[in-house]
This record gives structure tokens, sequence and C-alpha cells, in this order.
């Protein structure tokens, strides 16, 4: 494995329940939230070759007794705001999670404050409907991420990683050494300066496998100092804030861990039912364990963190006036999306618009913007006012692909109607009017 120098590795609070699981060989799910990067862009074979999948590939080997689950969360282009909205849908309704891993700093951009708000939605949102899943926030490179000193979007991400005790590791960092020590070069890495080749994959891929094998161990040499019978063994201070760790072949009783972790002020808050979702439904995800109460969750950096970020499909609920469903084509472009395009479509010429009500203090929509898009309007007013909305960029005239457009906070959570209104004009690049809506985002 390659060696990572310290300094670019933290583990605060480690990984103690998932390096027990694998210590007592039982089954462990791992998803990947990110950017293209995590998507495995660059590899040459993205299921296969991309640091995701070579990180797979190392826990599959190196903890064969366990049965693994592998969850590709990436969509090329997002954010760590869209990345909050897309953490149920893409990760935690898959059942439970044991490890999340989190990429963002490339793709953020140098708004601080939107930034915290979306790594800090995801970790409490996790926290509080999968207190079971541990998180890792890795950085990897670009050239802005490879200045001197602690770059800018990864010392905004760090804040929320001490703040909530979360383990990172900088692949960034890593890489920067190695072009100091003449090693290698960036463009040999990844070659338009972003996307990492199958040896920049390969690269990012043994500094996550190294940083897994250093936080197992420290739990292994933990369980191996502490005392053994049929009690659980408390992982001892020096991983600090850690679990307890049922010692080999005994079956601890909840109550047993739930006493040890007390002691330990570790335990977890009784079981709360979560804030109600877009379209009003309700309810933790099931991650395997007990859903937080918000009071036991430390103070948020930002009160207007995406904690209760949600996407929803644009379908019941939405009163639309010439729009209709419709799916893209198999021969229509599309990027940066690999899921279903199911949206509701109107050609953008005659005023067409669609209604809906959304609970929370910011509600959104994502588009599924092309080369045929055009301009849209919106109202929080119920219609007495609108607000011009040109999202069309460099990318459209390419493909399609989905778009986030967040409307203003309001003070409070509260029910709040949307109206979009197609405006009939387009940005002088787009050969369209149309406009697509595909999900309805709330937090």
């Amino acid at each position: 494995m390659t060696k990572l120098d310290a300094v670019h590795s933290k583990r605060r609070e480690g990984l103690p329940r998932f390096a027990a699981k694998l210590l007592r060989g039982e089954p462990a799910a791992v998803a990947y939230l990110g950017g293209s990067i995590t998507e495995g862009a660059g590899a040459s074979v993205t299921d296969e070759t991309s640091w995701r999948a070579l990180n797979g590939r190392f826990l599959r080997e190196r903890f064969g007794d366990s049965a693994w689950t592998f969850i590709n969360a990436g969509v090329g282009g997002t954010t760590s705001t869209f990345g909050a909205h897309r953490l149920r849908a893409h990760a935690l309704d898959h059942g439970p999670v044991d490890l999340l891993f989190v990429e963002f700093s490339v793709n953020d951009g140098e708004d601080r404050d939107e930034s915290i708000r979306g790594m800090e939605g995801i970790v409490r949102q996790c926290r509080r409907l999968s207190p079971e899943t541990e998180l890792v926030f890795v950085y990897t490179a670009a050239d802005k991420n490879l200045t001197d000193g602690v770059p800018f979007n990864i010392a905004v991400h760090e804040e929320v990683a001490a703040h909530y005790g979360i383990p990172s590791v900088s692949f960034a960092g890593g890489v920067r050494d190695l072009i100091r020590a003449g090693e290698t070069t960036w463009e040999a890495l990844a070659p338009d300066r972003v996307h990492p080749n199958d040896e920049g994959h390969a690269l990012y891929a043994s500094y996550a496998n190294a940083f897994l094998e250093q936080a197992v161990t420290a739990v292994a040499e933990a369980v191996e100092d502490g005392e053994r019978g049929h009690d659980p063994v408390l992982v001892p201070a020096e991983i600090p804030n850690a679990a307890v760790v049922p010692a080999p072949g005994q079956a601890a009783s909840a109550a047993a861990i739930r006493e040890a972790e007390e002691r330990a002020g570790l335990a977890l808050p009784p079981k709360t039912e979560t804030a109600a979702g877009v379209g009003g439904s309700a309810g933790p995800a099931d991650g395997g364990g007990e859903a937080r109460a918000a009071d036991e969750l430390p103070v948020p950096l930002d009160a207007r963190n995406y904690e209760f970020a949600t996407m929803a499909d644009v379908g019941q609920g939405v009163l639309a006036e010439g729009f209709a469903p419709a799916e893209l084509g198999p021969d229509d472009p599309l990027m940066n999306w690999r899921f279903a395009t199911a949206h509701l479509a109107a050609a953008g010429g005659e005023g067409e618009r669609l209604s809906f009500a959304i609970a929370g203090r910011r509600a959104g929509i994502v588009l599924l913007h092309g080369p045929d898009s055009g301009i849209l309007e919106y109202s929080l007013d119920g219609g007495e006012s609108f607000t011009e909305v040109n999202v069309f960029d460099e990318w459209c005239p390419l493909a399609y692909r989905p778009i986030l457009v967040s409307f203003p906070f309001q003070p409070e959570r509260k029910l709040q109607q949307v109206t979009i209104r197609c405006t009939g004009t387009k940005d002088e690049r787009s050969n369209g009017t149309g406009i697509r809506v595909m999900k309805l985002l709330s937090s």
C-alpha cells in the first residue's frame, strides 16, 4: 500500500462499529456518496478500476468472512447540497449502511456557508436516520485542492468533520506530496486535472484501504487489551468516543451493550420519529439502529443546514397545466445521471405552469436541462409575483443533465406553495424553450 503522511489522515472518533463488524465476520454494507470521481469517471472500467470499486475489492479480499454490499451513490457534477437531498434515495433507502464515504471537496464551490450546510446536513441526517452508520470524509484532488496549506474546500469540510468527530482522509494531500517529491505529475494521474485515470484511482484506493486497515487494527488492538467475557468489551479512551465491541463469540444483549455505552457516555437516545419530508411521509430510514432525537445531536454549525433534506419524484400532489409525463428516449443525450428520467415536460411557449405544496425552510426542484431547455420563473406567494431563473450553461448544449434549483430560505419550516411557470424565452445558446421538472426538493 502507498503510505499516506499522517497529517493527511485524521481518525477522530474512528470507525469502531464498522471495525467490530469486520472483526466478527458479520455482513457489512458500504455506500459511496459523492460526485463523478466517486462514481468512477476517468477509470477504464467504472465498476472495476475506480477507487470505489478497488476499495470494495480490498474489503472483500481482506475481510472475506463478511458478506458485502456496496452502494454506488456517486453522481457526476453534484455538490454536497445535492448530496444531502440525494442521501436517502441513493444510499440509506437501499438498506442498513455501516460505512458511508462522503466526497464533495472538488464539486463544492466558493460559498462556504452552502458547503457547510450540505456537509453538515449529510452528517446530521445520517446520524438521525441511521445512527449505526459511520462516516468518512474523503478529499480528492483538483488544481484547487493541490495548493499550499489546507485548500479552501477541504478546510470547510474539515470544520464539519472536526465538529462531529468524523474521520477524514485527504487523497489530495497524498497526491501533492508525491508531486513535490518528483515521483509523479498531476497530469500523469489525471489527464484532465480532475478525473483520475486507472493509476490515479489506484492511488486513491490505496489511501482509503490503508486508512481502513488502520481503523480496524486500532479496534482489534483495543479488544485484545480489554477484558473478555460475557460483557461487551469497551474500546479504551485512546479511540475517542468509540463504540462497544462484544467479545469474540459472545452475543452481548442490547441491554448490556447499552449499559456499557451509557457508562462511556456513548448511548444512543431512544427511538424517535423523523420530521415529515416531501409528500408528508415520516419515519426513520431502515438503517439498522435507533433514530436519534434532534436534541441529542451537537449544536449545528449552521441552523439552515440540510438535515431534513429530501428528494421526491414529481407526480402525485402536483397540479400541472400544460406539463405532461415524459421520459428521455434512448437517443437523447444524457450525462451525470444513470437513474430513471421520468419527469413532467412542457414545450415552454404558452405559459405552462405546475404547482405543488411542500414542507420545509427551503424548497427546490431538479430540472432535466439540456439542448432545448428554456427559462422558467417561480413564485412562492401563490402566484402574485414571479422570479426568473436561467440555469442554462456551457454543458447544456451537449446533453441533458440534472440541475438543482433552490428557492430562497424561509424564516421557519412551513408549508410552502410553489408555482413554476414557463416564460417562453430562452438562453441564446439554447435551441428551445422547454422545461422538464424531474424531482421536488425540500429541506
